[in-house]
């Protein structure tokens, strides 16, 4: 594989990673990059949840579920929130059980990104230095 083709492969690789750790809120967003959203309900529609990159953001109760007494009102808004949770898996492009980015994983292709990058630009700026003292020594 010539370094080219490789150097991309491991941009790319590295750009996925990043970008499912964005959508899962596990770094800071990017202005033009929203984190994952789910959303899940129990007890018809009574309980709702709303969970923002692996944070629950906002839990709505239908005044009407707090009939329903204490212990099961609970147990709707725990079965509200796994669903909310499974959905913001979904919207993350991950299945439930997957396995999380490897941070340590991500920053082995981080430096190897880099030293290609310096390795390419090294050569490039050898080769930029040979022309231009070709150029100079036909000049003469």
């Amino acid at each position: 594989m010539d370094q080219v083709t490789e150097f991309d492969r491991l941009f790319q690789q590295t750009r996925q990673a990043l970008a499912s750790m964005r959508s899962t809120g596990q770094v800071p967003d990017d202005l033009d990059v929203q984190p994952a959203r789910g959303t899940g309900s129990a007890a018809g529609g009574q309980v709702e949840v709303v969970a923002v990159g692996q944070r629950v953001e906002s839990v709505t109760v239908d005044p009407r579920a707090l009939r329903m007494g204490a212990e099961m009102l609970g147990e709707q808004i725990t079965m509200a929130v796994n669903a909310a949770l499974d959905d913001l898996r979904l919207a993350a492009g991950e299945a439930a059980d997957a396995p999380a980015v490897d941070p340590v994983a991500l920053g082995q292709q981080l430096d190897e990104l880099q030293n290609e990058s310096v390795r390419s630009m090294a050569a490039m700026t050898d080769a930029l230095t040979d022309a231009v003292r070709r150029i100079q020594q036909a000049a003469r």
